[in-house]
C-alpha cells in the first residue's frame, strides 16, 4: 500500500482495534512461546547464520489495563537470549520451570535448553535428543508438564518418541505402519497425544498401551490436496478434546478425538490477494478465553478469526469474525509480508501476537463488531 492508503487504514483501525502495537524484530521469527503474562520467547530460523534465541520482556505500557490505542511502541527488552546453531521451526517451553524445547531442519536432533543456566542472562542448550530428520520436513514436537517432564517428537510416522527430557531416555515408540510426514503434535494429558499427518490422517495414541486408542482422516471429507495441521482446544486437555484442523488449501474441520475421522464442522476460509499459502507456516490456534474461535494464518498475508458455531458438517465459505491485515499494510519494501506464526494471548481474551518474514511483530486487541451492533 502507498502512504495514503496506509494512513487510511491506520485512521480506520481506531474502530477495528482497543490497541495496536508494532514492533520491529532483528531477525524474523516464526516462533512465539508465552513465558507467563508478560514475556515471550522467539528465534531466528535463517539457515545462513547463527539464530538468536531470545526471551522478551513486554514495555510496561502493555501491562496497564487502560486503552493505550495506536502505539509504535519499539522498547522490548531482552530478559534472556542465547544462540543456536540451526534454524528454529518449533519452540516449546515446559510448564513450571525454566526450560525450553526446540527443533528445526537440517539437525537430527530435538534440542533442550535451560533458561539462566550458568549466567542470568543466557539461553543455554544442554541436552540433545536423537530425532531422525525427515526428508523435505522437520521434528515437529510437543511437551508435557508431568511430574517427569516429557516431549513426543517426530517428522514421520516411523520415527514418532515420547523422551523424558531430563534424562533424555525414551519412554514410548509409536508402533504404526505408514511413513506420512507429521503435521503437528499435541499432548491430551502426560500419556496420551494428538497426531495429525499432512496427509489429513489423524491419530490418537496413548504410552501405556502399545496400540492406537483411535484413528481416522479429515482429507477424504473434504476436497483437499494440501498439507494438514491442527491445534486442540486447550481447555480440554483430557481424553476428549475438540481439535481443530488447516489444510494449506483454506479448509478448516473440527472434530472429537473420539472419532477423529468425522468432521463435526467443516469451512472453507477466504483467501485475500497476497502471498500464496504456505505450507511450513501454517499456524491454527484456538481462543483459550472465547467460546468455540479459532484462528488461522499462513494462507496470505493476514491472521483470520472465526466464529464455528454457526458452523455444520458442509463444506461452505465462511466470513471470517475479524481479520487482521496490519503485517500487509505496514510492509516497507512494497512487498506483502507473509504471516509466519501467531498466539493468543492466555488470559487477555481478545489479544493476539502475530509475526511476519520482514521481522515485523504485532500485538494487537481486536474490537467485536457483533458487540458493536
Amino acid at each position: 500500500m502507498d502512504s495514503e492508503e496506509c494512513e487510511d487504514w491506520l485512521l480506520e483501525s481506531i474502530r477495528l482495534y482497543k490497541d495496536l502495537h508494532n514492533f520491529e524484530l532483528q531477525e524474523a521469527t516464526r516462533v512465539i512461546e508465552w513465558m507467563g503474562e508478560k514475556s515471550i520467547c522467539i528465534a531466528g530460523y535463517t539457515s545462513t547464520r547463527s539464530n538468536e534465541v531470545l526471551q522478551l520482556l513486554f514495555p510496561q505500557k502493555l501491562h496497564e489495563k487502560k486503552n493505550q490505542g495506536l502505539c509504535p511502541e519499539r522498547d522490548l527488552k531482552v530478559e534472556h537470549g542465547g544462540f543456536s546453531e540451526h534454524p528454529v521451526y518449533s519452540l516449546k517451553h515446559v510448564p513450571g520451570s525454566s526450560l525450553l524445547v526446540t527443533s528445526g531442519p537440517s539437525v537430527a536432533h530435538v534440542q533442550i535448553w535451560q533458561i539462566g543456566a550458568e549466567d542470568k542472562d543466557v539461553i543455554q542448550p544442554t541436552i540433545s535428543i536423537p530425532s531422525n530428520l525427515g526428508k523435505e520436513t522437520w521434528t515437529k514436537i510437543a511437551v508435557s508438564a508431568a511430574s517427569s517432564p516429557r516431549v513426543v517428537h517426530g517428522s514421520r510416522l516411523t520415527d514418532v518418541h515420547i523422551t523424558e527430557i531430563e534424562s533424555a531416555k525414551r519412554l514410548y515408540t509409536l508402533a504404526v505402519p505408514g511413513s506420512e510426514a507429521v503435521g503437528s503434535l499435541s499432548f491430551l494429558d502426560p500419556s496420551t497425544f494428538h497426531l495429525c499427518c499432512q496427509s489429513g490422517r489423524q491419530i490418537i495414541a496413548d504410552a501405556r498401551d502399545p496400540g492406537i486408542a483411535c484413528e481416522g482422516s479429515v482429507a477424504p471429507k473434504v476436497p483437499c490436496e494440501g498439507r494438514w495441521r491442527s491445534a486442540v482446544k486447550p481447555e480440554n486437555q483430557d481424553a476428549c478434546a475438540d481439535v481443530a484442523s488447516l489444510s494449506s488449501k483454506g479448509h478448516v474441520t473440527i472434530t472429537d478425538t473420539r472419532d477423529p475421522g468425522t468432521p463435526l464442522k467443516c469451512a472453507q476460509a477466504k483467501s485475500s490477494d497476497g502471498p500464496a499459502p504456505a505450507e511450513d507456516t501454517m499456524c491454527v490456534a484456538w481462543a483459550p478465553r472465547l467460546e468455540d474461535c479459532v484462528s488461522v494464518s499462513g494462507l496470505d498475508g493476514t491472521v483470520q478469526i472465526h466464529d464455528t458455531r454457526h458452523w455444520d458438517a458442509a463444506v461452505r465459505e465462511v466470513e471470517a469474525l475479524f481479520t487482521h491485515r496490519g503485517h500487509s499494510v505496514m510492509g516497507e519494501d512494497g512487498s506483502v509480508p507473509r504471516v509466519t506464526v501467531h498466539s493468543w494471548h492466555p488470559w487477555k481474551e481478545r489479544t493476539l501476537l502475530s509475526a511476519a518474514n520482514d521481522g515485523s511483530l504485532h500485538i494487537w486487541d481486536w474490537q467485536d463488531g457483533r458487540a458493536q451492533r
